[in-house]
């Protein structure tokens, strides 16, 4: 076994840094674009599917690749795995952020096995690009060539379903808090079921700005209640996102589909004390099923 350490960079000019993004999502390659120019990065080469990935890869050479693990001619595990054994590859140990629909345990477990860097569930919020892009450049792992394994050394990696206290040094400091400010997580989650709600009705479809805002603002409105570690408010919010992403691009978007996830939504914030957490999660469940209908429609 072999291993190659990586210098530890306390910053970079994103500006510098050449990003290769493997989505085959129009609307999702968009807005992660456009959060990832926000964010400074410039050098950026879009692709559609595995085959295009690796034609970008080779191309420019890039520092950073994030990746749909749903892609047309391949999962994207399966891509990474090859890329991290081919000698063809420019850069072997470049690092993989997977961003993705398909947030299974098992997914994870693939990805991780595959030489994956990070990994985030989608919808994914301005903050979580962040701290992902800014974990693999500024604290890049080791690149391990074992017999069975090639790719950053997985001893660092955190576990990404633990919920509890984090106690290591390097553990990201936001993580470390034992508990949840409830109250201010319930109110910032009101006020953007509120959002929502107004964006929704005021909005024209075909109009890409307006929808990229609402998108924005349920996907934060998920990152807020996964801050709160409430699986009903999660998967409501999971839902309405969801929705925005897969209909969005199409200009079919429906506003009443939106006011119902936010009625829901404020139901279940409501009965949050009084209903039963499995009563309040077969309410988010009936959003699921409302989304995964709405979208066999849109295709």
């Amino acid at each position: 076994m072999s291993s190659s350490i990586k210098t530890v960079k306390t910053k970079f000019n994103p500006a510098e840094i050449s990003v290769v993004l493997g989505e085959p999502n129009n609307y999702a390659r968009a807005m992660i674009t456009e959060v990832l120019r926000n964010l400074g990065y410039q050098k950026i080469y879009s692709a559609a599917n595995a085959a295009e990935v690796v034609d970008a890869i080779c191309v420019w050479h890039p520092r950073v690749i994030i990746l749909e693990n749903l892609l047309p001619d391949m999962s994207g595990t399966e891509l990474v795995s090859r890329l991290r054994r081919d000698a063809n590859i420019p850069d072997r140990s470049v690092p993989v952020i997977m961003v993705t629909g398909d947030p299974r345990l098992e997914t994870v477990k693939e990805a991780r096995m595959a030489g994956v860097d990070e990994f985030a569930a989608k919808p994914v919020s301005h903050q979580v690009i962040k701290e992902r892009m800014d974990e693999v450049l500024l604290r890049p792992r080791p690149f391990i060539e074992a017999k069975k394994y090639v790719g950053p050394c997985r001893r660092r990696k955190r576990t990404l379903e633990y919920r509890g206290s984090l106690k290591r040094i390097s553990d990201p400091l936001h993580t470390t808090d034992d508990k949840v400010d409830v109250e201010l997580n319930m109110r910032m989650l009101e006020r953007c079921a509120e959002q929502i709600h107004s964006l929704a009705r005021a909005i024209d479809p075909k109009n890409r700005t307006e929808v990229r805002t609402l998108f924005n603002t349920a996907a934060e409105a998920n990152e807020i209640a996964k801050r709160l570690r409430d699986d009903a408010l999660e998967l409501a919010t999971h839902c309405v996102t969801r929705y925005i992403a897969g209909v969005g691009a199409s200009g079919d978007l429906q506003a009443a589909v939106i006011s119902a996830h936010m009625d829901a939504l404020r139901l279940l914030m409501g009965g949050k004390k009084g209903a039963s957490d499995s009563d309040r999660l077969q309410i988010a469940k009936g959003l699921k099923t409302i989304v995964q209908q709405k979208l066999r429609e849109a295709v």
